[in-house]
């Protein structure tokens, strides 16, 4: 299903039109119900509460972007709003407004003032609703507690179908399918041991299981960004919202994990992650671009980013007068080995460009000369027991060979023999072939290097391509594996004519590792 999802349908773009699609939805369901068991929510109330999160979460965020000097990126204040929409009590009364507005405030304040090195360290929403949670139990102000009312059994079935398209779109399904056995699992030992505790008829219609596991937990910039830790943090999110613990705090008030409690925890899992890892900080870079070979650009930048080889990078490059729907980041696979980083402060990226460049490519080839990384994850990386232990084969198309320029630079750098590694490249046109003096360098210390020239084969090898390009020793090899990085389609067809080439990897899939981004 991912080969459907478009090339412009960024993630950022996904979750607004997905919340769109849910705020249309809850209107039209607003405009007809009629009765008192209904949905319960008019129109006007909702058109409040949508028109406060929007005007406050604007004002606050371009007053302090103005402070500090740096345009905010086009399209997140306005998610960070629609999610509060959902989340803060509707707009019935004052109460209710004021803790729109409020939360507003502390989500869109969070992005300037909680934050580690230009860095976030929880997700705005949470910072919002927490901050609301805080106000309503301690009676200040006569703030409204928090309703999460789009958890209601009348927007269920739209929840869970633009749960599932959105889900797909972001390739997020093992952190959700994470988070939905935790919590599902825990709720029902809670069942168990508790017979008046949750049941999955009030999870899915009363909790805001779904909307939390769509919108909120697979926000980039405050979850894991590797395989492993992700998975953890959804399964500490999903146990903590449903674990039934509360600890007495006064006689009228007891701590309990909260959905927004319970995703702060996972937020600062997180950022403790990302402390270990060393990628914890927003790192402003000093750039330039310069061609390199036919449509196809070359971004050197001063910055010392920690990353390891094969990692890709969220790259910003916000302007004050973009529009929401002009995209203020790429996601862009490192081209530089990470001691360049470390003991040079330099990194390199590099991206192709069509007919007609997007707004962001074409203010980095008109001469923008700061962009910021925002993230840096990915597990596309060569770890040593597999490069120690087994043949290893790179296959790319076309910029694609952009994460293994950075493995192929690190392994020169350390001078290893690279006689069991094989790189095959297949572009479009002989002019089209990036980082071929690099290759070059690979064949050159050991490695099977195959370049292919085919416009057809750029979209995927086939079983029988594949069979002429890699010598029979390396697919008939025990424990050979593939690395495989390009556009989806290529990615997909490629990595089944793997499958059929070498039958093995039917039963050991995580042979076969994959890397693919629209951006190529």
């Amino acid at each position: 299903m991912n080969r459907l999802v478009p090339a412009w349908l960024s993630p950022h773009r996904t979750v607004l039109l997905a919340l769109v699609a849910l705020a249309v939805y809850t209107f039209a369901l607003a405009a007809v119900d009629i009765g008192d068991e209904g949905f319960g929510y008019r129109p006007a109330a909702l058109v409040r509460s949508l028109v406060v999160v929007i005007v406050v979460s604007a004002v606050v965020t371009y007053a302090c972007a103005a402070v500090v000097r740096v345009p905010p990126n086009s399209d997140s204040w306005l998610i960070t709003a629609l999610i509060l929409f959902f989340v803060m009590p509707v707009g019935v009364d004052a109460g209710t407004l004021k803790a729109a507005a409020l939360g507003a405030v502390a989500a869109s304040l969070s992005k300037y003032v909680l934050v580690w090195r230009r860095r976030l360290i929880v997700n705005p929403v949470v910072a919002g609703a927490v901050t609301c949670y805080v106000f309503s139990y301690a009676q200040i102000g006569g703030i409204a507690y928090l309703s999460w009312w789009v958890a209601s059994r009348e927007l269920l079935i739209p929840m869970i179908v633009i749960g599932v398209l959105t889900i797909t779109a972001l390739r997020e399904w093992p952190l959700i399918v994470a988070y939905l056995a935790a919590a599902l699992s825990t709720a029902a030992i809670a069942a168990a041991v508790h017979p008046t505790g949750h049941t999955l008829a009030l999870i899915l219609n009363s909790t805001p299981l779904l909307f939390l596991g769509v919108f909120m937990l697979p926000e980039p910039l405050t979850s894991p960004a590797t395989r492993r830790p992700r998975l953890a943090y959804g399964a500490l999110v999903g146990t903590l919202m449903y674990s039934s613990i509360y600890v007495k705090v006064t006689e009228t008030y007891a701590f309990g994990f909260d959905p927004e409690i319970a995703l702060l925890v996972g937020c600062l899992f997180a950022f403790a992650v990302r402390l270990a890892s060393g990628t914890a900080r927003r790192v402003p870079l000093d750039v330039s671009t310069s061609p390199m070979v036919a449509s196809t650009y070359r971004v050197s930048a001063d910055g010392r980013v920690a990353f390891r080889p094969g990692q890709w990078a969220t790259v910003s490059t916000p302007h004050w007068r973009w529009p929401l729907w002009v995209r203020s980041r790429r996601v862009f696979s490192f081209a530089s080995a990470p001691n360049a980083s470390s003991d040079a402060g330099l990194v390199e990226f590099g991206f192709t460009v069509s007919h007609t460049p997007s707004r962001f490519k074409d203010a980095l080839i008109g001469g923008a000369r700061r962009a910021y990384v925002d993230n840096v994850g990915g597990d596309f990386v060569l770890a040593p027991r597999v490069r120690r232990s087994s043949r290893v084969v790179l296959i790319s198309s076309g910029i694609g060979i952009t994460p293994f320029a950075s493995m192929l630079r690190s392994l020169l750098d350390d001078g290893e023999d690279l006689a069991g590694l094989a790189i095959v490249h297949v572009v479009r046109a002989a002019d089209r072939a990036a980082y071929a003096d690099l290759v070059e360098r690979a064949a050159a210390s050991g490695a099977l290097v195959g370049c292919v020239v085919s416009a057809e084969l750029a979209d995927g090898f086939d079983a029988e391509s594949l069979r002429e390009v890699l010598p029979s020793a390396w697919t008939s090899a025990d424990a050979t594996h593939y690395f495989i990085s390009g556009a989806p389609a290529f990615v997909g067809s490629t990595a089944r004519s793997v499958r059929r080439v070498d039958p093995r990897t039917l039963l050991r899939p995580w042979r076969i590792h994959t890397d693919s981004f629209t951006g190529y």
